[in-house]
């Protein structure tokens, strides 16, 4: 992903900055980022600033513990010191805590819901997957609320027409695999208009096994008509184990690159995991920063 040429002008907010957050910060203004505001213990924040070279390029807020680092930073974005907020070595559920504030956080009333996206050796397309990351077993309306979540913040990065395929284990609907039955209503509803009001086009079909998605020939070789078996954007996967084994095999395997981040917050938000080295964080972050910045061009209120 060359993301080099998207990041003038964005911001971000690091909670809890530690020193890998800190160097993938480095790599992003190296690359360009407009901004970084740090907030955190300053005793850790100053000392490795200092040595990256990067003292003079961001902005320290000082707090005690890494909850209050959470707070200070959504309070930060809310000022508009930020187009993005990132999470650095606060606690997971702290962090999402001081989001959902009602006082302090960034809640747009939509659901927050995770988008990733990776870069696959061989394919000569992005592919994105939505929710490998949040949502642990969304319901069908909440899979709803997930697919156009991500079909925004696609669009924001210039897609006009997003194929969507609803995963399953098989393209048959059977009452006892919830996951089909899910994946079909999905199709349905995208059939019957429900999705008109998105900002681009989409086509949606399942349930749709990842053969088929991934091949037309598999698809002609099971006798399945699809319009966009072998051209898949987004995946829509109907659990959180299935979405980070999807993901992380194609990682791990497939020796793919990734960015991810949530959706449904005032703002993108970066939440890397502790494995994630410096350039991976780095991704995320421009991915959060253009796809801030493709809603804010197109007037689009959230993401």
């Amino acid at each position: 992903m060359d993301n080099s040429d998207c990041l003038a002008g964005s911001s971000i907010v690091v909670a809890a900055a530690e020193d890998e957050s800190i160097k993938a910060v480095k790599l992003a203004i190296g690359r360009g980022l407009g901004y970084a505001v740090l907030v955190g213990d300053e005793k850790v924040i100053v000392p490795s600033a200092e040595e990256l070279g990067i003292a003079d390029k961001v902005e320290i807020v000082h707090a005690d513990t890494p909850q209050e680092a959470a707070v200070k930073a959504c309070l930060c974005v809310r000022e508009g010191r930020g187009s993005a907020l990132m999470k650095g070595l606060a606690n997971t559920s702290d962090f999402l805590h001081a989001i959902l504030s009602k006082d302090s956080g960034l809640r747009t009333g939509r659901l927050l819901s995770h988008l990733a996206v990776m870069e696959i050796p061989g394919e000569n397309h992005l592919s994105f997957c939505s929710d490998s990351g949040l949502n642990v077993a969304p319901d069908l309306a909440h899979k709803k609320e997930i697919l156009r979540n991500a079909v925004e913040a696609i669009h924001a990065l210039g897609f006009e027409h997003v194929n969507i395929a609803c995963l399953a284990a098989n393209e048959r609907v059977d009452p006892r695999i919830p996951s089909t039955v899910d994946a079909a209503a999905l199709a349905e509803a995208w059939r019957n208009g429900e999705f008109n009001d998105l900002p681009c086009g989409c086509t949606v079909e399942g349930p749709m096994a990842v053969d088929v998605m991934a091949s037309r020939e598999a698809a002609e070789r099971k006798g399945i008509r699809s319009e966009i078996a072998g051209k898949v954007d987004l995946t829509i996967v109907p659990n959180i184990e299935c979405g980070n084994v999807h993901c992380k095999t194609i990682v791990h395997y497939c020796h793919a690159q990734m960015a991810g981040i949530i959706l449904g917050a005032s703002v993108p938000v970066i939440l890397v995991s502790r494995s994630d080295h410096a350039e991976g964080k780095f991704l995320s972050m421009a991915l959060a920063c253009i796809v801030s910045g493709g809603m804010s061009s197109s007037g689009e209120q959230h993401v």
